[in-house]
């Protein structure tokens, strides 16, 4: 005879599982996008430590987004092969261990290695978010759903914040990675008891080793790019680069067309509302990032701020897009994803165009206006942009679709990031490493001043014109109606037809 399922079984398996599941999941969305921007404001300690200066420093937050975006795609597609359960868990576990070895660092080279592998099992966690949620949720509730996940993120990126400023003049900032560290752990405990193991298609063709590589090679060239732009390499390899980024995306392409079962569905990129939905997210991330990252440097080093003081700053954002996420939700029923969300890029791209005003002497009321009309813009196009991406997609289809929609975002975040730091290195010259060695509290002067503001300026202003091009692409994705974008765009049944034939 079966035994009779526990208590807590019965309670996180029971008739509210799907709320459970997305608690469980929201803890990895959380834990990943915290751990990009935590150590944003410990920028300028670990600059005094290592003696290292921005366009170096950049990439301890730069790799992880960049080794996340690789990651994603490929764990998509081992979520299908596998199950979401043991990929999810098997990246919150080496979200644990990697940020106990960033814990224990004690050099520079070794810090960036354990970021690229936090960035790895960020991936295979952030890879199934979406998918769970669309896979669990009916969908009358999925735009809730969404909105509580774009609440979460935005949650993630400002407490990373504020908690970093908290803990770094206090204990440090190796103490940051503890933070990531206990929240990995009890995400991974919530993966294991409440993500059902059934989640795997089995069987098929084995894993797209090759299609992997190149799909990381391709995603990884941009980031040569611009290093090259920068200054940092001679013209020559920077047109090898090129070559090479477009060589390599094609025989991506290539390779995908002839694999049984590849990690992008290629048909997937015909339907209007996945891919204009997904491309449109890499730019809005381009655009928001910027404020992450530039704001808290030019609190530290412009306006004189503590660290913590610095990450209170951006806490008007995260509150305007939390309430903005959840309030979309009623507005769906009027509205449909491509207004919303385009209306959400345009109020992005003016809050950065307001921000690159921002002069030496801002106070910091002046800084919040813009942070409102972002988080705003923010609320606005995330949760509708990502259900409407994703409502068409197969349920069969579901992680990979996921994978590559996620890779968008995190593209657009390790692109922001990388821009911004490329531009304000090249603003502050060969000196930029003192600028930031200086001693905790002190404040840009004289002409290093005139070069930071003069580079903070140019970085919001083509972050700006960026979100442009995204609103663009999001009004490309072609008319809808509300009554049709909440009542037509459920995924098909499992069986049922072609994932191509979801075009709009």
């Amino acid at each position: 005879m079966k035994p009779e399922p526990s208590l807590l079984r019965r309670t996180l398996h029971g008739p509210s599982h799907r709320w459970w599941a997305l608690v469980a999941v929201e803890f990895g969305n959380f834990v990943v996008y915290m751990d990009g921007f935590i150590v944003t404001l410990a920028l300028p300690a670990m600059a005094r430590q290592f003696g290292v200066g921005l366009s170096t420093l950049k990439w301890v937050i730069v790799a992880y987004m960049l080794s996340v975006t690789i990651t994603l795609l490929p764990a998509g597609r081992m979520a299908d092969l596998w199950g979401r359960r043991r990929i999810v868990a098997g990246g919150m576990g080496g979200l644990a261990i990697s940020s106990l070895m960033c814990f224990l660092a004690t050099s520079f080279p070794v810090l960036l290695f354990w970021r690229v592998l936090q960035g790895i099992g960020g991936g295979l966690v952030l890879a199934n978010v979406m998918a769970e949620i669309t896979s669990v949720f009916p969908l009358r509730e999925r735009r809730t759903a969404m909105a509580v996940n774009a609440s979460v993120l935005a949650l993630a990126q400002v407490t990373g914040l504020v908690l970093g400023g908290l803990v770094i003049g206090t204990y440090g900032w190796p103490s940051l990675f503890l933070i990531i560290l206990a929240i990995s752990l009890a995400g991974l405990v919530l993966c294991l008891l409440v993500l059902e193991p059934s989640s795997a298609a089995g069987g098929g063709p084995p894993f797209d080793a090759v299609g992997a590589l190149l799909w990381s090679a391709t995603v990884a060239a941009p980031f040569l790019l611009i290093e090259h732009l920068s200054g940092a390499w001679p013209w020559p390899l920077g047109v090898a680069l090129a070559a090479a980024t477009l060589l390599l995306l094609v025989g991506f392409l290539a390779v995908e067309r002839r694999t049984a079962q590849p990690l992008l569905r290629l048909g997937l990129l015909r339907s209007r509302a996945f891919s204009c939905g997904s491309f449109a997210a890499a730019f809005y991330f381009v655009a928001a990032v910027s404020a992450y990252f530039l704001l808290p440097l030019y609190a530290q080093f412009v306006l004189g701020l503590t660290p913590l003081r610095a990450g209170f700053l951006l806490v008007p954002l995260s509150v305007m897009l939390v309430i903005t996420s959840l309030s979309v939700t009623f507005l769906g029923g009027r509205f449909g994803a491509r207004s919303l969300s385009t209306l959400g890029l345009l109020a992005v791209s003016g809050a950065v165009l307001l921000l690159s005003g921002l002069q030496a002497g801002a106070s910091e009321v002046q800084i919040v206006p813009p942070l409102l009309l972002l988080g705003a813009g923010g609320g606005l196009f995330q949760p509708p942009n990502n259900s409407a991406t994703l409502n068409p997609v197969p349920a069969q289809n579901l992680s990979v679709a996921n994978g590559f929609l996620s890779t968008s975002r995190n593209f657009g975040q390790a692109l922001g990031a990388s821009l911004a730091g490329s531009i304000l290195s090249i603003g502050l010259g060969p000196g930029g490493a003192q600028v930031l060695a200086g001693r905790p509290g002190s404040v840009v002067t004289g002409t290093p001043l005139i070069h930071y503001m003069t580079a903070q300026h140019h970085a919001f202003q083509l972050a700006a014109a960026l979100g442009l091009v995204g609103a663009a692409v999001s009004l490309l994705r072609g008319r809808e109606s509300p009554q049709r974008n909440s009542a037509t765009l459920s995924p098909p049944p499992a069986s049922g037809g072609n994932p191509a034939g979801c075009r709009r």
